[in-house]
């Protein structure tokens, strides 16, 4: 299925994140497109930025706000916006100097970066608890429908070090989203219990 590169950002990725208020209403279905076995996924379908041919795993710059949608294990939606914007230099747990991009949700103030092994973007930091390495959370590069990578990942809060498995889990790697081709739906889960559709 040929990608739109004029495609808002939020008919791009379907990120379902927990505990922001629930509106009453039903999610939007991403009707797949069963026909797409394996697909690229370039960093574009979260920046919002035009899409390309390349497949490079770049950085680009962006300063945006859009719409945020998460839906809930009770299937309700919450709205609000999103601020993303980068790259920029960072320094990280360990000293560790990542290029990142800058977002705010509704509920929080995060710092993205790429896995080590560049198939996803993940939490370098969050100010709800600190820093993170390896945290697996967008998927990007080369993948399949219905992948499962997942991701040894540290978080370092104030109360100490805790260790878990973060995966990503790609439901519908192409689907149309209110209209807009090329979507991708996946799952996001913590081996601590958290899960997001």
């Amino acid at each position: 299925m040929p990608l739109n590169a004029r495609a808002p950002i939020a008919a791009m990725f379907i990120l379902l994140l927990a505990g922001v208020a629930q509106a009453q209403t039903k999610a939007p279905v991403c009707v797949h497109d069963e026909s797409v076995k394996e697909r690229f996924l370039p960093v574009e379908l979260l920046t919002g930025n035009p899409m390309t041919d390349s497949r490079e795993l770049v950085f680009a710059p962006v300063d945006r706000v859009y719409p945020f949608v998460d839906e809930l294990p009770d299937g309700s939606v919450g709205k609000g916006d999103v601020t993303l914007k980068g790259p920029m230099q960072w320094e990280g747990q360990g000293g560790t100097v990542y290029e990142i991009y800058e977002r705010k949700v509704p509920r929080a103030h995060e710092r993205f970066a790429m896995t080590p092994d560049r198939t996803a973007i993940g939490r370098v930091y969050d100010q709800r608890f600190g820093n993170a390495t390896n945290e697996g959370k967008f998927p990007i590069g080369l993948w399949t429908q219905g992948q499962v990578r997942r991701y040894n990942t540290s978080y370092f809060a104030a109360r100490g070090t805790r260790n878990d498995v973060t995966s990503v889990e790609i439901e519908k790697l192409s689907c149309v989203y209110e209209g807009t081709p090329g979507a991708v739906q996946y799952g996001w889960k913590t081996g601590s219990g958290t899960s997001y559709g």
